[in-house]
């Protein structure tokens, strides 16, 4: 890495995530992703600090690292390896780094880019995706993959990028275990690292999301009775981990009941619509509260 304290790598990587969090509202009507740009300017910067990729990463040709490409790609590990050493860890800070050029990247609607870097980011952790620093950016870059590619209604390819996140996840809660490394984390210092509990969260937020788009993919696949089943996982996930906007939740909850009373399960269909009516009454008093709050700001 060049002659850079660390600490000011670390500032430009906390910045760049300022700026990516930045409402496109709030940016000039004419440049509406301004933000993003100077995001992405920042990210780039710490990337060419950080030096070039390990050799053996960065030099595999790119047609290993999709879909179709075999159990070394979008398979389960065989075993769960720790990123040892700086070569390694410097890998995975890179990778850290690809995953947020890459989400920049489809968030400005250039897709073909946003792609080539979350592949990178998969390319660079392939050893690495089981373990505990890693399994989290794995299972969000190929989720994000999930959802480029039914953008593109490629639905196949989103299905199996979604459906590998899955059995990451399944893979990890039964060889290991605790909840793993955010990978914000990586640009943190040590008094800064989350707590347990907090990646807890964070990660179960990733798995919830994965399923609420394997819904849709099993939606779009007319698997109705597999994508039912993942958009009742989906909501129970939320309500348990309370995260959920109560609008939306309650729409998913009763277009679910409608798939309850077209397959004559009239008990599911009333729960799913009681359920609907009691999250949607939150609505008002959710208001009221960001209302006080904002006046008292």
């Amino acid at each position: 890495m060049a002659n850079v304290p660390w600490a000011e790598v670390c500032e430009k990587f906390q910045a760049a995530l300022a700026l990516s969090r930045v409402e496109l509202h709030k940016n000039p009507e004419k440049e509406p992703y301004k933000s993003k740009y100077s995001a992405r300017a920042l990210l780039e910067e710490v990337k060419a600090l950080l030096g070039p990729a390990p050799e053996d990463e960065d030099e595999r040709p790119e047609a290993e690292d999709g879909p179709g490409a075999g159990d070394h790609a979008l398979g389960l590990p065989a075993e769960v390896v720790e990123p040892e050493g700086p070569v390694a860890q410097r890998a995975v800070r890179l990778a850290v780094i690809e995953f947020h050029l890459g989400v920049n990247h489809i968030d400005t609607e250039e897709l073909s880019a946003g792609e080539e870097h979350l592949v990178k980011c998969l390319r660079l952790l392939r050893r690495y995706r089981l373990s505990h620093d890693c399994i989290s950016l794995c299972i969000q870059a190929q989720n994000n993959l999930g959802i480029l590619w039914s953008e593109r209604e490629e639905i196949e390819t989103a299905q199996a990028y979604l459906e590998s996140s899955e059995a990451l996840y399944n893979q990890y809660m039964k060889e290991v275990g605790s909840p793993p490394l955010d990978p914000t984390e990586r640009f943190l210092p040590e008094e800064e690292k989350l707590t347990e509990q907090e990646r807890s969260k964070r990660f179960e937020k990733v798995y919830t999301h994965n399923l609420y788009y394997l819904a849709q993919v099993y939606q779009h696949l007319e698997m109705f009775e597999k994508a039912a089943h993942y958009c009742h996982s989906t909501l129970k996930r939320q309500l348990e981990h309370n995260a959920y906007h109560p609008i939306e939740w309650a729409i998913n909850a009763a277009t679910l009941s409608q798939f309850y009373i077209n397959k004559l399960c009239f008990m599911e269909a009333r729960h799913c619509l009681s359920a609907a009516n009691v999250i949607f009454g939150q609505t008002g008093k959710i208001s009221a509260t960001e209302d006080r709050q904002h006046r008292r700001a």
